[in-house]
């Protein structure tokens, strides 16, 4: 009888959780509640989240109407989509007209797969913008982010969920800056354009950052030797470097700086630029600070661009209203004054289609005018990964929309967009360009890329792991106004992209979960790109590298299958790290020429992370890296070999190692010494610099 009545209860119990669970609503995850109007382009395309699959006979003109001011009926294009989870609400023919306020409106008739009504209905009301909205003074500032802590206080309150809405010069990626001549440059991403790096020469003198603490001038001596002639203390007033230029006679250096006020601590970015004529006798000639930390940096001619990101304490607002918190980000410019002061109003900007808090600040600066004040625009808008062509910055930034409630079916799931912002680039002038959505999250700087007036960008959509929403892997190309003019989607489902190289018009995409499959796109006709190429083989490039035009150097880690049980997938296991040759010479059909495996299981190296570890020689074929060394075969897990750097001849005959610079190995030693390890490879004239924290040593080039 107790059995009896236990079964009762757990089927009782059961049941009401069941017809809770099944009479639940559907909702729409993206709609919002607050105060202010979006502003929203004319070709604004809606993308609105349901919690539930909905029924596509339920969504039509009736259900789904958007008027103007004026109660007009607008005619739109409707249709449901990612399986009836997502409604995609297209503008009309020729967009929405200028500076006109529109309601979209969602009927509760439109119903879910179960039958159940949408919750509530929904509106939104929106304001169509020709340029980005500016604020007229602090108070509408004030009232923006007062809209911001309100919806996020509705939001953690569970009365409503999430907000996200969509719309619609030859520079490829060069082969690092073609390293030679006389000396070693950074291997940058693109021609022309400078990203900063932890080691500089011109040369004469090697500059390396230290621990962020200090900047290290050598002199490069007769003998060839580095003879250490003086230091710039950084430390000091919590000044913490993380990256360094060298501009003729000036030395940049980017970094971290706290500041203190009553109340509270500040972070800034900032860059300071040292005179280094006279490299025994350097002088700071300016100083500059932008609030919140950097996101990317990037150096044409004379002019440093930064891009800094910095979130304002919105929180304090969502607990009281009227509470004093600071709404502008911090800057400081030595040309202007040597005191903080706060962006002015009519610097700053409201990026439409975002209801970000986080501003995303590019600073313009002119580093050989130390009495030229800098540029600085700020930008409410979430900020990510940076690329930058001679005339263009573009910032990627993830959207992401969580289902975070329960509705009929089980909560969980994400959908990825990424916003593409673009602004042009005429030296200290910096201007709003042009606004463009892609679904996915975009990997890093090298999944983007400029070609002849159109940007393309390689993105991963879903998860790997998921049943429900498994990964796929696409290629989209936008126009000059970004909008999209072509697409490759849907490959290698179930994997991920590890890494992307443009070479001219073709495309090269490394996507990774069993085997590395390598595509090459052809995006000569930017509205049909197609894959001409794939090609499988056992683990993946993490890094891409050109030689020449037909071939590719390919760094990352080699992998191997382990049976795992009846019926589920094979277990993946890293091995040693991998050089791969491809020749791309018949796009059709890539082929992976030679292969180099080095170390074994958690052998690995900087460059498979940061391109900018890459040595290059390009007039011997050397290519090196600093390396680390393991054994994990055995049955007591890593055994640490060695560390130093490694040499190797590449060229499209195949790949030879050409020397090893490895350290005699402590017979008790079970990992690799910090101090000692290699931070960088250059060479100068015909000698190589391997530059450590405790020293530089130097050999003859191979």
């Amino acid at each position: 009888m107790k059995k009896w009545l236990i079964a009762a209860s757990i089927l009782l119990v059961a049941g009401g959780a069941l017809a809770f669970y099944l009479l639940q609503k559907p909702e729409v995850t993206n709609t919002a509640s607050g105060a202010e109007v979006r502003s929203v382009f004319s070709d604004h395309t809606w993308r609105l989240h349901f919690t539930e699959q909905m029924r596509d006979d339920t969504v039509n003109e009736e259900t789904v109407v958007v008027r103007d001011q004026d109660g007009n009926e607008t005619e739109v294009r409707v249709e449901l989509i990612h399986e009836g989870r997502t409604l995609s609400i297209a503008p009309p023919e020729g967009g929405y007209a200028a500076d006109a306020v529109y309601t979209l409106h969602l009927s509760d008739e439109i119903r879910s797969s179960l039958g159940l009504k949408l919750k509530d209905g929904q509106m939104i009301e929106f304001k169509i913008v020709e340029d980005l909205p500016k604020f007229a003074n602090e108070q509408e500032l004030r009232d923006h982010f007062a809209a911001i802590a309100e919806n996020e206080r509705s939001r953690n309150a569970g009365d409503e969920v999430m907000e996200e809405a969509t719309s619609e010069s030859a520079d490829s990626a060069s082969a690092g800056g073609g390293a030679t001549g006389d000396h070693s440059v950074t291997n940058n991403q693109v021609e022309g354009v400078e990203e900063a790096d932890l080691v500089q020469t011109d040369g004469e003198f090697i500059y390396t950052l230290y621990r962020n603490e200090e900047i290290r001038i050598h002199q490069i001596a007769e003998d060839n030797s580095a003879e250490l002639i003086q230091t710039i203390p950084l430390s000091e007033g919590n000044f913490y470097g993380t990256e360094l230029y060298l501009q003729d006679d000036l030395l940049v250096v980017v970094g971290d700086y706290w500041y203190s006020e009553p109340g509270q601590e500040i972070s800034t970015t900032t860059a300071k630029i040292y005179n280094v004529a006279d490299p025994a006798a350097p002088s700071m000639s300016r100083e500059f600070s932008s609030e919140g930390y950097l996101a990317s940096s990037r150096m044409v001619g004379d002019i440093l661009y930064m891009v800094t990101n910095h979130h304002p304490n919105v929180w304090i607002m969502q607990e009281e209203t009227d509470a004093e918190v600071r709404l502008q980000p911090y800057i400081k410019d030595s040309a202007v004054s040597d005191e903080f002061f706060e962006q002015p109003v009519d610097q700053i900007q409201k990026l439409p289609e975002t209801d970000s808090a986080e501003y995303a600040t590019i600073s313009a600066i002119p580093v050989n005018e130390p009495e030229t004040e800098a540029t600085v625009h700020s930008y409410l808008g979430s900020s990510g990964q940076l690329y930058m062509s001679a005339e263009n910055l573009y910032i990627a930034a993830a959207q992401y929309s969580f289902f975070t409630t329960m509705e009929i079916m089980p909560a969980g799931g994400m959908n990825d967009e990424t916003e593409i912002y673009k602004f042009s680039i005429d030296g200290l002038d910096v201007q709003f360009a042009a606004q463009g959505k892609v679904p996915g999250r975009v990997l890093n700087q090298f999944s983007m890329d400029e070609y002849n007036g159109y940007f393309r960008v390689a993105t991963t959509d879903g998860s790997m792991w998921s049943e429900d929403q498994p990964s796929t892997n696409n290629l989209y190309i936008l126009d000059s106004q970004m909008a999209l003019t072509g697409s490759v989607e849907d490959l290698a489902p179930g994997e991920r992209i590890y890494s992307a190289r443009f070479m001219g018009d073709k495309a090269y995409i490394v996507t990774f979960r069993e085997t590395d499959p390598l595509f090459v796109i052809d995006t000569v006709d930017p509205a049909n790109p197609e894959v001409l190429g794939e090609l499988k083989i056992p683990g993946f490039s993490s890094y891409l590298h050109p030689l020449g035009e037909n071939h590719l150097i390919g760094f990352g880690t080699e992998t191997s299958l382990e049976e795992s049980k009846p019926g589920e997938a094979p277990i993946v296991r890293q091995e040693g790290m991998k050089i791969s040759l491809f020749d791309i010479t018949d796009f059709n059909n890539p082929v992976e020429k030679d292969v180099e495996v080095i170390g074994g299981r958690g052998t690995y190296s900087p460059i498979q992370y940061d391109h900018k570890a890459l040595f290059r020689h390009n007039e011997r074929g050397l290519y090196g890296f600093p390396v680390m060394l393991y054994d994990g075969e055995n049955e007591m897990g890593l055994e640490f070999v060695g560390q130093g750097a490694l040499m190797y001849s590449i060229t499209t005959d195949g790949i030879e190692l050409a020397a090893e610079y490895l350290d005699e190995k402590d017979p008790d030693q079970l990992y690799e010494e910090y101090e000692s390890m290699v931070q960088r490879m250059i060479y100068v004239d015909d000698t190589l610099y391997l530059v450590k924290f405790n020293e530089i040593e130097h050999y003859p080039l191979p």
